[in-house]
């Protein structure tokens, strides 16, 4: 195993770090989780910058940013407006225990998150298809990339609505929806929104390979496990929370007057994250470690 230089050494670290800060604030404020959701938007952004820097440089890891945010936020306030892709909803953050500025009609912390847990579902999605953005020269990896990491990405929101939706009601369906109360096209929204901007980013490094990096601090596997525990970190978060509230009988209704208990919203919530983000995650890891290297051969 090489030796890791004193700057690769810290930011290693600090990405351990960042997990761990995020991981803490999921214990601090399970009662609420919306503080740990900022804490999410900004520990997520530094460990993109800080574990895209060494895969990509400050070149591409600012054009993964530049891309995702544009896109997301755009096609955000776009269906605020018009109800495409996501469908008829807005956000009601008067109940948040902090202002929140928008721009627009969208949150500022809603780009953010696009970015991070993007960058996270991005790296997963790679790992999955044996490093495909290392060999973006075979060009079917041009379009299956994206295509697998946007999947990973909507389980994410699979497992969040229930209840960051449907019970804190930071956003709102205005005509409810079938999966406790999301509708159908809000996936289906977010999977082409995750599409679109990992796709536009993987053409850009399809045209500039020379950014991707194939030594260094990307030559350790567990370089690679740090986004995967992050991820994994974001899915178990829903675990502690439905453990809390595993005896609320509470009733929420949306607006198409369908009703469900906070317990039965977050037992839902798990139940998707284990068949979901739980499982490319192990999919991830299992790939990263198929030899038993602990390194990672650059090829």
């Amino acid at each position: 195993m090489k030796k890791m230089s004193s700057s690769a050494k810290f930011s290693y670290y600090l990405g351990w770090g960042l997990i761990l800060l995020y991981f803490i604030s999921n214990l601090i404020f399970v009662h609420d989780p919306r503080p740990a959701t900022g804490i999410l938007a900004l520990a997520g952004c530094i460990f993109l910058v800080i574990h895209g820097i060494a895969r990509y440089g400050w070149k591409g890891t600012g054009l993964f940013v530049i891309i995702a945010y544009t896109v997301s936020t755009f096609l955000e306030d776009l269906s605020i407006h018009t109800g495409f892709p996501f469908g008829n909803y807005h956000y009601d953050l008067s109940s948040a225990p902090f202002a929140v500025p928008f721009i627009d009609q969208v949150p500022v912390v809603v780009g953010p998150i696009y970015i991070s847990v993007g960058y996270l579902s991005w790296t997963i999605g790679s790992i999955i298809l044996n490093h495909a953005d290392r060999h973006l020269d075979k060009k079917n990896n041009i379009f299956l990339l994206p295509m697998v990491s946007a999947f990973i990405m909507v389980q994410f929101d699979l497992v969040q609505d229930p209840s960051t939706s449907t019970y804190q009601g930071l956003w709102v369906w205005e005509n409810g929806g079938g999966f406790v109360g999301v509708p159908l096209v809000n996936f289906l929204g977010w999977y082409f929104t995750c599409y679109l901007f990992m796709q536009l980013f993987t053409l850009v490094l399809a045209k500039n390979q020379k950014m991707i990096k194939t030594s260094g601090l990307v030559d350790k596997k567990s370089y690679w496990v740090q986004p995967i525990v992050l991820y994994l970190t974001i899915a178990f978060s829903y675990v502690t929370q439905y453990i809390y509230h595993i005896d609320n009988k509470t009733e929420i209704q949306d607006l198409a007057g369908n009703t469900w208990t906070v317990a039965n919203l977050y037992e839902t919530a798990v139940t998707v994250m284990v068949f979901t983000m739980l499982y490319s995650s192990v999919l991830a890891i299992v790939n990263l470690y198929k030899n038993g290297n602990s390194d990672l051969k650059a090829s």
